[in-house]
């Protein structure tokens, strides 16, 4: 099986539930529960891998404190390769308030913070060898890394012989495409949301945007579109919708995109084809959404796969 590096957006997620409003200033509302966990696109992909069983490391950047003590610390006991962390004293570790709704819907306050100062030359050398799939996770949110510096490493990795995956997060400053043109020739497969696409292109229809996300470079194209699934669009062939598992009672939506690609990935690594890659991946978002946390309710590769088969027979 591939190995496969996870590099980008790394956050400490403080999750409040249920949060659908914020109380009036001077007063107080009781909540239900509130949990610290390990976030971050690039971070929530290495712990759902890893929860999967895919050999993968990480790379990304917190600070020297108690919060990014805690990513490590974290990360390491779920089996993530963790030697790619770097901490540094001049940043603090990103962290996001995630405010549940009661639909299991979520937003998000966010400080960037070490996310948005991670540079390609806080990627070493080394953990870049020792992979065989490079993807990066957050694009939009790393502010030091976003455009050329992302260019010049996937165009590294394929000269090395990686594989180049790449997903994007909902862009603050609402920039969009020029933080990411730069390197999108340089990837074998683009995954983004169909909100972060439709910004990217100006296109709101799933076929459309697979269609024009073709011109700008990208090999293979995979769009999110959430409940309905996900459309994969290879290069030279016909796009294909590859529908969603059904979900009646969504606990918690937070990684939902996350856990997408940490299936997909895996099916990357396994060699499998890009809809079967999909349905694993639309399965593990299946799991991820019944748990609090984007990386809590992730299962063994196995179960993905009877879950799978027991859906679709």
């Amino acid at each position: 099986m591939k190995k496969i590096l996870c590099i980008g957006s790394v956050t400490v997620d403080i999750i409040v539930k249920p949060a659908s409003t914020v109380p009036a200033p001077g007063t107080l509302r009781a909540v239900e529960s509130v949990s610290t966990l390990v976030g971050g696109c690039a971070t929530n992909c290495a712990n759902d891998l890893a929860k999967l069983g895919v050999p993968v490391s990480i790379s990304c950047l917190v600070g020297n404190d108690m919060m990014g003590d805690f990513v490590k610390k974290e990360m390491t006991a779920c089996g993530v390769d963790t030697k790619g962390i770097v901490q540094r004293d001049d940043v603090q570790t990103t962290v996001s308030v995630v405010c549940i709704y009661e639909s299991g819907e979520r937003s998000f306050l966010y400080n960037p913070a070490s996310s948005a100062a991670f540079t390609l030359e806080d990627i070493s050398d080394e953990v870049l060898a020792d992979c065989d799939i490079v993807f990066v996770g957050g694009a939009m949110l790393l502010t030091s890394f976003d455009g050329e510096p992302t260019r010049k490493l996937m165009k590294r990795a394929r000269e090395m012989g990686k594989i180049t995956v790449l997903d994007t997060a909902w862009d603050f400053d609402d920039v969009w495409l020029p933080k990411i043109e730069a390197c999108l020739p340089e990837l074998d497969y683009f995954i983004p949301s169909i909100e972060e696409a439709a910004k990217i292109t100006g296109e709101e229809d799933p076929y459309k945007i697979a269609e024009k996300l073709h011109t700008m470079g990208p090999t293979n194209i995979v769009v999110k579109v959430g409940k309905d699934g996900a459309l994969v669009s290879p290069h030279g062939e016909e796009p294909t919708l590859v529908p969603a598992f059904l979900v009646e009672h969504p606990v918690d939506t937070t990684g939902a995109g996350d856990s997408f690609c940490s299936g997909f990935l895996t099916g990357l690594a396994n060699d499998w084809d890009m809809v079967k890659a999909a349905q694993f991946g639309n399965g593990v978002g299946a799991h991820c959404v019944q748990a609090l946390g984007a990386s809590t309710g992730i299962p063994s590769m196995q179960t993905v796969l009877d879950f799978i088969a027991e859906k679709t027979k």
